[in-house]
């Protein structure tokens, strides 16, 4: 087998509680899934695509496309942990944890996440786009994240954060991608939580009060995650303005 230095992994759940089996919705004429691991596919530096499930049916779509699968265990708590169980029996050296519902990721911005990590900038990363549509910011379902001057994730949540008082303040909005050097992956799912990340429902969030830094890359895209049926049937409009016309 070639040797992997990039791995990228879409971890498959279908228990979403926003939007029950969305990652098998296929009005598209796919699962949703398979959307976000074509564009994996299409990253010049990604090695190998793979998807992390307990599901038979999500197994079986993803099979169908030629994708490798790696069945982990219903136990996983998030996506971080689904991608850690995997990325143990896989050698390589950064490891892309790319949510299934996040379908117009670019390949290029996967490509920046890789070129940091492997480059020994960064033990972890993500991606963000700048955020000033009120209903947006104002929308829990769209994670917003406060970034230091140092490239550095400071703190994120569904709140419109920081709070402005005073003047204006560019907010940004976080991509559910994440990046990981392998080694820091694997500590991961044992780490203990204060209940922020509970609270808030966001797993990075345990991630910064362990002390693993994040770096907070600008995307180049404007991809959006699918949380509600709207997000979904936005994403199929998007999807048809950009089918040729007959």
């Amino acid at each position: 087998m070639a040797t992997v230095r990039a791995l990228a992994i879409i971890p498959v759940r279908v228990g979403s509680q926003r939007l029950p089996g969305k990652a098998l919705l296929r009005e598209s004429g796919q699962e949703l899934f398979l959307h976000t691991c074509e564009q994996a596919k299409k990253a010049a530096n990604i090695d190998r695509v793979v998807v992390a499930t307990d599901d038979d049916v999500v197994e079986a779509a993803a099979k169908r496309q030629g994708y490798g699968v790696v069945r982990t265990s219903p136990a996983c708590r998030t996506g971080s942990e689904r991608c850690a169980e995997a990325a143990a029996a896989i050698p390589c050296e950064a490891v892309l944890d790319i949510q299934g519902d996040w379908p117009e990721v670019a390949p290029r911005d996967l490509e920046a996440i890789v070129d940091q990590l492997l480059r020994g900038e960064a033990v972890c990363n993500t991606l963000c786009v700048p955020l000033a549509d009120p209903e947006a910011i104002a929308n829990p379902n769209v994670v917003k994240v406060v970034r230091g001057r140092n490239g550095k994730a400071l703190y994120f949540s569904r709140a419109a954060v920081p709070y402005v008082k005073d003047g204006e303040f560019g907010l940004l909005r976080h991509i559910g991608v994440y990046g990981f050097a392998r080694a820091t992956l694997l500590r991961i799912p044992p780490l203990p939580s204060s209940g922020l990340a509970e609270a808030e429902s966001l797993e990075q969030l345990r991630f910064l009060e362990n002390d693993i830094p994040m770096h907070v890359l600008d995307a180049q895209g404007d991809p959006w995650g699918i949380e509600t049926r709207a997000d979904y049937d936005a994403f199929l409009g998007r999807l048809a303005r950009k089918q040729p016309r007959p």
